[in-house]
């Protein structure tokens, strides 16, 4: 089981990690919402991250030792950024299902925290889909895309409290 946790815990700390780096990415572009969504989405992986090392260490009296590798991602664009988390997202998604079918098998139900991180990312998924579906209309015009930004922008303030 430790594997597999570790295998599950690679993909919520790639999140933790990606988030924080589209974060700062998305402020050097000028899209102040984005950056919002970035910060609560990379604070949401990691407690599932700290869910998933409590989970393990209650049930199996094992401590979780994930180490990833830290990668170099500064898309240069909103287009890129965009086209590249998507495609992400929809290997994470399939890796997750795979690894909560593994649980299932083992244990007999299904693991709490991955359902709860593939609907995060499905529910990220249909989003990010829907904006590059969008933009691709508008031919990524700069107006539509701080539009969308200025709307996120106020959604995300709201959520953090601000």
């Amino acid at each position: 089981m430790e594997e597999l946790y570790r295998k599950i815990d690679e993909i919520l700390l790639s999140y933790t990690f990606i988030h924080e780096k589209a974060m700062k990415a998305c402020q050097a572009l000028g899209y102040n919402g984005m950056k919002r969504m970035h910060r609560c989405k990379a604070k949401e992986f990691y407690c599932l991250h700290i869910q998933l090392s409590n989970e393990l260490y209650d049930k199996y009296r094992t401590v979780l030792d994930t180490n990833i590798s830290d990668f170099n991602y500064k898309p240069t664009n909103l287009k890129e950024h965009l086209t590249w988390l998507d495609n992400k997202m929809k290997e994470s998604i399939g890796m997750l299902g795979q690894y909560n079918n593994s649980y299932i098998s083992s244990v007999g139900k299904s693991c709490g925290v991955v359902e709860t991180a593939m609907g995060c990312l499905v529910h990220d998924y249909e989003k990010t889909g829907r904006w590059i579906k969008r933009f691709d209309e508008s031919q990524w015009s700069s107006h539509d895309m701080h539009y969308v930004d200025d709307r996120l922008h106020d959604k995300y303030k709201e959520i953090e409290g601000g």
